[in-house]
């Protein structure tokens, strides 16, 4: 089938979850359909060199770096681990769900065809998410959903104090603390009792893990806030994992300090996209047990 669509020119990248993907057929078709187009300029990632296309292979980093957009196929997995990247370069998302419950993306798999028209178009709507700047002694880091302060230990609790904007808020006894973004309250944040957030909401959820604490509780704070979390006790350390990959280990007497990023994220979104009605369908499916692929 001809692709028939007329644009400015392009430099689209591609980025594939393999293990989503098998054998590459959906990759496979994406770049067939937009070869089709002249005025499209393809990149692929580095993973994709098992595949033999024809083009131009960069790492994650240069991938974001050298496109306009980044078409990322597979789960919410797949687009935290570009997301970072793309938000520095301020290079376009557009998300297709192979994975699960699929938050983050705008498409789930069934037409390629129509879904790469649509893009090819340029009449999308721009979906802005802003980043979490994570601050520790010696680096920064970013984060989309959220960053967490766990336990290092299979058995013990850890101790820590949170303040916000330079006030105590509270002494925490728990396996972990999560400070989640709009946009990661339907991530970790929800599995461990935190509320949703409307992403257009310019707020942090803090939410404690399994706090030995009766009045310890999640609670929404302005995103202008600045959050330290100091580790006051962890046996034998407690790990900071962001965007569900873990950074490094913190000793007793570590801080980190999170605020807003000016990272933003921009994802693509069809003009009738409303972020309700896809929150509402996602929790539905994500309640049935036989939607999942273990």
């Amino acid at each position: 089938m001809q692709l028939k669509c007329i644009i400015i020119s392009m430099i689209i990248g591609i980025y594939t979850n393999l293990s989503k993907d098998i054998g590459g057929k959906v990759t496979t078709s994406i770049f067939n359909l937009l070869s089709q187009n002249s005025s499209v300029t393809i990149n692929l990632s580095d993973e994709l060199r098992v595949l033999n296309l024809k083009g131009e292979y960069f790492s994650r980093n240069s991938l974001a770096q050298n496109s306009d957009l980044v078409i990322v196929l597979g789960g919410d997995g797949t687009i935290l681990r570009i997301a970072k990247e793309c938000a520095l370069y301020n290079t376009m998302i557009y998300a297709i769900n192979l994975g699960n419950r699929g938050f983050l993306t705008e498409e789930e798999n069934f037409d390629i065809n129509s879904q790469i028209t649509f893009l090819l178009k340029n009449e999308y709507a721009h979906d802005r998410r802003k980043l979490i700047k994570i601050k520790t002694k010696d680096n920064n880091f970013f984060a989309l959903n959220e960053v967490v302060l766990a336990r290092g230990s299979r058995t013990k609790t850890m101790k820590c104090e949170v303040l916000v904007n330079g006030t105590l808020f509270d002494y925490y006894t728990s396996d972990g603390i999560i400070v989640s973004s709009p946009t990661g309250s339907t991530a970790y944040n929800i599995s461990a009792g935190g509320p949703i957030i409307a992403p257009d909401v310019e707020a942090f959820v803090i939410t404690p893990i399994c706090a030995h604490s009766l009045h310890s509780r999640p609670i929404v704070v302005n995103n202008l806030c600045s959050i330290w979390i100091s580790l006051l006790h962890a046996e034998p350390y407690a790990h900071l994992n962001i965007d569900g990959e873990d950074i490094l280990n913190l000793a007793d007497g570590d801080s980190i300090e999170v605020s807003t990023s000016d990272l933003v994220a921009t994802f693509i979104r069809k003009p009738d996209y409303n972020y309700f009605s896809r929150l509402s369908n996602k929790m539905r499916k994500w309640s049935d047990i036989d939607s999942f692929n273990f």
